[in-house]
Parts: C-alpha cells; sequence; structure tokens
C-alpha cells in the first residue's frame, strides 16, 4: 500500500480510501464490518463517512455502523484515519 502525509500533522493516510456510503442500503452491517476488517488487513486506513449516507439524511445510519465496528475494539478506531462532512 502506498501513503502519503496528511498536510503536516505527522499522519500517514492510504492512497486508497474506502468510501462507505452504501453501508447500510447496499451492504449489510456484517458485510460492511467484514469489508472494513479486510480494508485494514491490506493496509487501507483512510475511511469516509458523512451523515447523510445511507440514504437516510441526517440519521447517519452509515456513520452507526462504523461506529459499532470501532467499538468492537481491536485497535480498529487507533488504526483509521476518519475522514467525514458537515
Amino acid at each position: 500500500m502506498q501513503y502519503a502525509h496528511l498536510g503536516r500533522s505527522g499522519v500517514k493516510v492510504s492512497r486508497l480510501c474506502l468510501g462507505t456510503m452504501n453501508f447500510g442500503p447496499e451492504t449489510s452491517e456484517a458485510d460492511s464490518f467484514a469489508i472494513m476488517d479486510r480494508a485494514l488487513e491490506l493496509g487501507i486506513n483512510f475511511f469516509d463517512t458523512a451523515d447523510v449516507y445511507g440514504w437516510r439524511v441526517g440519521e447517519g445510519w452509515t456513520e452507526q455502523i462504523v461506529r459499532r465496528w470501532f467499538a468492537q475494539g481491536g485497535g480498529r478506531r487507533e488504526k483509521v484515519v476518519l475522514a467525514t462532512k458537515v
């Protein structure tokens, strides 16, 4: 995996970013978890989400799935750089 520096923060992010827009409406929570696990295994540490992803505007459906994945532990949150929008 190739990485790039995130500004001057010293943080390195993968050049590939995992988009999570379809987690929920098109991709089950279990499959979403498996996709995120595999992304980490492959070195992808940059994930993108937004409160409008998941087709339920303002409900943050996709963000809720990502939150529950982080809650499983195993250092997931410490390994991922999470991009979102407001």
